[in-house]
């Protein structure tokens, strides 16, 4: 090969390398801008900043990535101990075979909202039904935790370790706000409310209202 042309790839690839490491200081900067403008937010508004929460949110996380928790702020919203938090965890894939395969590691970003209650629960989860769900029902029936209310029961699937916990639950207003598409997915473990989004939080402002509609889960499952 050329000598010219083994100095232009070499060239090319040094380049391309610092441009990466460039991306990656600048891209390190920024996420600690981020951060400092969180603990700032929290200072300014009383709450709490804590790095690695001891705390066992993540077992009802995608990936179950024990350590997936990274921070969570914790304040009171409409008189609730509420907290909200960054979650992550990372797969791998490989494609190709042999000397050809390659691969690829994604890091995967949620923001999990939390908002505990006045006392304990059994363990219940409420999950927007998918087509493999509906296809089950059509084919099965429905399961004990059914609520008995069609335009719910079709829209909605109840996890709950205690089938008459579940109904127990959900009065008659947490059915229509559901149905009424107004309140999220959830998962109650204990004296804990908590549901999640993909992403990072971009505006600090706008976390109390995010936390509004499971505020809001906790006031009727209170009142049922």
């Amino acid at each position: 090969m050329d000598s010219s042309v083994v100095l232009g790839m070499g060239g090319c690839l040094g380049a391309f390398l610092v441009l990466a490491i460039v991306a990656a200081v600048l891209g390190h900067r920024k996420e600690r801008r981020r951060v400092e403008a969180l603990q700032y937010w929290a200072v300014r508004n009383r709450w709490q900043y804590q790095p690695r929460p001891d705390v066992d949110w993540w077992q009802r996380m995608p990936g179950r990535n024990k350590r997936g928790v990274e921070f969570a702020l914790s304040g009171t919203v409409g008189g609730r101990a509420v907290a909200v938090a960054e979650y992550t965890y990372t797969t791998t894939s490989t494609t190709g075979v042999g000397d050809s395969a390659s691969t690829t590691t994604s890091t995967h970003h949620y923001v999990l909202y939390v908002v505990r209650l006045r006392r304990s629960w059994p363990s219940i989860a409420v999950q927007y039904r998918g087509a493999m769900s509906r296809f089950g029902r059509a084919l099965f029936g429905d399961r004990a935790t059914a609520i008995g209310y069609e335009p719910f029961d079709s829209a909605y699937r109840i996890s709950a370790d205690q089938p008459e916990a579940a109904r127990a639950v959900f009065g008659r207003e947490l059915v229509a706000e559901h149905v009424a598409g107004r309140l999220p997915e959830w998962s109650l473990y204990g004296d804990q409310l908590l549901t999640y989004e993909t992403g990072r939080i971009a505006d600090p402002d706008a976390i109390p209202g995010r936390l509004g509609s499971l505020v809001r889960v906790a006031d009727l499952i209170e009142s049922a």
